[in-house]
C-alpha cells in the first residue's frame, strides 16, 4: 500500500514557525526522511504509480509518495538537497501563473510573504527525476468560483506547466484541499490522472484517483507520531474523524426554509 505524505514549507532551524500546519524545521524533515529510510520505504512519484497500473512496472515493497504544495523556494533551497542526500524524489505542486513570485494567498491569513521557486529551479528539480504537478493558476478557492473560472484555473495551469517543462503534467493538488463534485469533474475533464486532496477522500490511498487523501506532516511530529502516520490505522482514524466532523457541521448549518 502506498503512503502519501504532504509538506508545505521547510524552514531553517530556529525560524519562528508562522503556521504549525505549514512550516517544518529542516532538522525535523531530515529526521523524518531518515526514519523512512530505516523503515524500508522507497520514494516514488505518481508517474511511477501510473506506470505500474498501465504497464505493469513493479513498485518497491514499501512505496511512499512525498508531496510538496505551493512551490515555496525553501522546497528547492532546503528540501531538495536533503531528498537527494537520501536518494529520494518527491512530487512538487506549483502554480501555472509563473508571474507569481510569492505566496500572496497567505496574506489574508496573516502569514508573511515567502518567495516561490523560479522556473529554472523547477526545471532543475524536474530534470533530477522529481514530478511537477499543478496547483492551479493562482491558488484560489476553486469551490467559490464559477464553472468557467474554475475550468481556467485547472486547465490553463496544466498547459502552462507543460509548455515550461516540455513534459506531460498529469497530477493536480486542490488549493486549500477544497473540492466539490464540479471541481473534481473539471480536473478529470482537463486530463489529469491523479488529484490530491488534504483531509478528504477514502482512507485507503489511491482508492479514488481524484480525491487522494494525504498525511499532513507538521512541526510536532516526533518519532511516535511519524510512525503512526505511516501506518494504515492512522488513515482510517483521520477518515473517521473527517466523517464525524462533516456530519456535525451539516447538523449545525441552518436549513434554508423556502417561503
Amino acid at each position: 500500500m502506498v503512503r502519501i505524505l504532504m509538506y508545505h514549507r521547510i524552514v531553517p532551524d530556529g525560524t519562528p514557525l508562522e503556521s504549525s500546519a505549514i512550516d517544518l524545521p529542516l532538522s525535523l524533515f531530515h529526521r523524518q526522511l531518515r526514519m523512512l529510510e530505516r523503515w524500508g520505504f522507497t520514494s516514488i512519484t505518481f508517474e511511477d504509480y501510473r506506470l505500474a497500473l498501465d504497464e505493469g512496472i513493479e513498485l518497491p515493497r514499501r512505496p511512499v509518495i512525498i508531496t510538496f504544495d505551493d512551490g515555496y523556494r525553501e522546497t528547492y533551497d532546503l528540501a531538495f538537497p536533503v531528498l537527494k542526500e537520501f536518494g529520494m524524489r518527491a512530487v512538487v505542486f506549483v502554480l501555472g501563473d509563473r508571474t507569481m513570485t510569492a505566496n500572496d494567498w497567505d496574506i489574508p491569513l496573516g502569514l508573511p510573504q515567502s518567495p516561490l521557486m523560479s522556473d529554472s529551479q523547477i526545471l532543475e528539480m524536474h530534470a533530477a527525476g522529481f514530478e511537477i504537478g499543478s496547483h492551479s493558476m493562482t491558488h484560489p478557492h476553486l469551490v467559490r468560483l464559477s464553472r468557467e473560472e474554475a475550468w481556467d484555473q485547472v486547465s490553463r495551469s496544466r498547459m502552462r506547466l507543460e509548455i515550461m517543462l516540455n513534459s506531460p503534467v498529469t497530477t493536480f493538488a486542490y488549493p486549500y484541499g477544497e473540492l466539490n463534485d464540479l471541481v473534481k469533474s473539471l480536473v478529470t475533464e482537463a486530463g489529469y490522472r491523479f488529484a490530491c486532496a488534504s483531509w478528504s477522500g477514502p482512507p485507503v490511498a489511491l482508492a479514488d484517483h481524484y480525491e487522494i487523501r494525504r498525511a499532513l506532516m507538521v512541526a510536532n511530529d516526533g518519532p511516535l507520531r511519524m510512525a503512526f502516520k505511516v501506518l494504515a490505522p492512522y488513515r482510517h482514524y483521520r477518515w473517521l474523524w473527517w466523517k464525524v466532523k462533516s456530519a456535525i457541521l451539516r447538523d449545525l448549518t441552518p436549513t434554508r426554509v423556502t417561503p
